[in-house]
C-alpha cells in the first residue's frame, strides 16, 4: 500500500511510468490468481459446497410455486415443508447425526466430523452400491459393514468365502441377481437400464431363489418365517424404506440383530414425515 501511495512520486523518474504500469499489471495478476485459488478452494470445500445446496431450498419454492396447485392458504413456507427434495436431505442428516453415525455424502450437507460407525448411503440399493456391498474387498470397509457388528457377520464371512471363489460364471449370474434386488427400488436414475434388462432381471430373480442361494437367510416375494436377514421384496424401494426407518429391529429387516439403528417412526422422530423423508431420499439420488 505504501508503494501503491508513492507511485505518482515514482512515475516523476526516468523509468518511474513503467515501474507504475508492470506493477499495475503484476497487482491485477495476483488479484486473479487469488480469485482462481479461491474458486478452487470453494469446490473442494464440503462445508461450502452444503451452503451452496442449500440454496436449492429456495430456488425450488419458486417451482413449487409455478406448479399447477399453486401456492396452499397455509402459505409458501408449505410448499417447502412438505416437499420431499427439500425436506428429505434434511431429515437425512438428522438420522444421520442421531443414528449410527451413517455417511450421507457432500450432496447432503457433508461428511460427519465423528468416525463413521455405519454404512455410506450414496447411491443406497442402485447397481453400483450392491455390487461394492457383494466385492470382498469392499464388504468390511466402512462403506458398507466396516464401523457395525457385521464386519464379521454371516452375510461378510459368505461374501469373503464363497464370492471370492466363484468361476467367471457365478460372477455373471451374481450381476444378474444385482440387477435383480436393484430393480426391487425402481430407482429413476437407472429406470432405463431396468426397462432394458427385464429378460437379465427375470433370470436374475430366478438365481436369486435358486443358484445364489440368497433365500436360504433372505425372504423374497414369498413369505418366509425362518428369514434371518432383512427382506429382499422391494428392497430400498420408498416402501421398503419408510417401514425400515419406522423399526429396522422388525422381523422384516434385522430383528433382534439390528445393530444400534434407532425405530424412529415408534418414537416419533419421524412422525408425519416418513414418506417425505424416503422420498426425499429418492429424490437426492440416494435411493
Amino acid at each position: 500500500m505504501g508503494v501503491i501511495f508513492l507511485m505518482p512520486f515514482i512515475g516523476r523518474w526516468k523509468l518511474g511510468h513503467r515501474f507504475n504500469i508492470g506493477l499495475l499489471c503484476a497487482l491485477l495478476a495476483g488479484a486473479g490468481l487469488l480469485d482462481l485459488s479461491r474458486i478452487r478452494r470453494g469446490r473442494e470445500n464440503p462445508t461450502y459446497q452444503a451452503a451452496v445446496k442449500g440454496r436449492t431450498g429456495r430456488r425450488n419454492g419458486k417451482g413449487l410455486a409455478h406448479s399447477p396447485a399453486g401456492i396452499p392458504s397455509a402459505g409458501a413456507a408449505a410448499l417447502l415443508r412438505s416437499d420431499p427434495l427439500t425436506q428429505g436431505p434434511s431429515c437425512s442428516r438428522r438420522i444421520a447425526r442421531v443414528a449410527t453415525g451413517t455417511t450421507v455424502r457432500t450432496e447432503l450437507g457433508g461428511v460427519p466430523k465423528s468416525p463413521q460407525s455405519a454404512s455410506d448411503l450414496k447411491g443406497f440399493g442402485s447397481r453400483e452400491w450392491l455390487a461394492g456391498l457383494l466385492n470382498p474387498e469392499r464388504i468390511s470397509t466402512t462403506n458398507y459393514f466396516g464401523g457395525t457388528k457385521f464386519a464379521d457377520g454371516k452375510m461378510s464371512k459368505f461374501v469373503k468365502k464363497n464370492v471370492t471363489n466363484y468361476t467367471p460364471e457365478q460372477r455373471e449370474q451374481l450381476k444378474k441377481v444385482i440387477a435383480a434386488v436393484s430393480a426391487e427400488a425402481q430407482l429413476k436414475s437407472q429406470s432405463a437400464a431396468d426397462q432394458r434388462g427385464q429378460a437379465i432381471i427375470a433370470e436374475g430373480r430366478a438365481l436369486l431363489k435358486d443358484a445364489m442361494k440368497c433365500t436360504d437367510c433372505h425372504q423374497f416375494r414369498v413369505k418366509d418365517e425362518e428369514a434371518t436377514a432383512p427382506d429382499l421384496t422391494g428392497y430400498a424401494s420408498r416402501e421398503w424404506l419408510v417401514q425400515f426407518l419406522t423399526n429396522p429391529g422388525h422381523d422384516r429387516f434385522y430383528g433382534s440383530h439390528n445393530d444400534r439403528m434407532p425405530a424412529f417412526g415408534e418414537k416419533q422422530i419421524l412422525s408425519a414425515g416418513g414418506d417425505r423423508t424416503a422420498g426425499g431420499l429418492a429424490a437426492a439420488g440416494l435411493v
